[in-house]
Parts: C-alpha cells; structure tokens; sequence
C-alpha cells in the first residue's frame, strides 16, 4: 500500500519578508457562529490572537483581524497579509460590488481600520492550512464577547 503525505500542500507558509500575516476562519454550527485569528511575525511566532461569536455571515473575521492588529500597533511593519478560508468571504474583502448591503456598517469599519493598518493584501487560502485559527473559530462559538491577545496586552 502506498502512502503519500499532503500536509505539504496544506501547511501555514511564512510572510514575506517585512509583511505580518493573519490568519482568519469562520465556521458556523446549527444556529451560532465563530471566527478566529491569529497574528504571526516572519519567523511564525504568534504576536496576537482572537476569538468571538459572530453572525451568520461570518464577515466579523476579517473585522476583527484588521482591530486586532491596529490595536497591537506593531512598530516594526504596516504591511499585513489576511488569510482567509471563505471564498465567500475573499470576494467581499476585494470587491466592495460583491458586498451585502446588509453588511455594509461591517465593511466601512473595515475599510477604517485598513486606512488606519497601511498596506493589506487579501489571499484565499485552503481551510486546512491552519488547524489553530479553526481551534479558535470552534471556541469562539459559545462566546459572547470577542477575546482578544496581543503584545502585552490582553482583553475580553
């Protein structure tokens, strides 16, 4: 029998050099949804985290992403690349035509946030590439109020 390993194909990557990455996923069960993040420097090391409840659109990832890393006001770079597993989600983000009207008080505090962040590059990625942002997603579910972690600061 043979045996092939594809975890290759399905791995977290590194940023470009100077670049930040955040990850993000939405998942929805039965009728509450979560989304998750996580922040990681050139060398992968995690800089900031979240977690939190959100609608059922689940568009509050990519939301919360951009406050998490404004918040964290990293001195080192303004150059960020969001991760996203939604195809639904990823089309949002890079066509504002694409967008629901009912989540346009979403998208112009995203669009805030990324006048505020500096450069944003928006990637689509295969679920599977990060099992932490999915921990995260699954534990935000239950919550109702975001958790987020970053620097030296934490807060709920």
């Amino acid at each position: 029998m043979e045996s092939s390993d594809n975890s290759a194909a399905f791995s977290w990557r590194l940023p470009p050099y100077g670049w930040l990455k955040l990850n993000v996923c939405g998942i929805a069960i039965e009728d509450k949804a979560g989304c998750g993040g996580i922040l990681r420097d050139l060398e992968g090391i995690a800089r900031g985290l979240f977690y939190g409840a959100a609608d059922s659109y689940v568009v509050e990832e990519a939301e919360m992403a951009l406050e998490v890393f404004a918040s964290i006001n990293w001195k080192s770079s303004n150059s960020l690349v969001i991760e996203v597993g939604s195809s639904v989600v990823f089309s949002w983000c890079i066509n504002k035509g694409l967008r629901p009207w009912s989540l346009q008080t979403t998208f112009s505090k995203i669009e805030y946030a990324k006048r505020k962040v500096g450069t944003i590059v928006f990637s689509l990625v295969n679920r599977n590439s990060n099992d932490m942002t999915f921990s995260l997603a699954l534990a935000g579910v239950n919550r109702t109020q975001v958790f987020k972690i970053g620097g030296d600061f934490c807060f709920v």
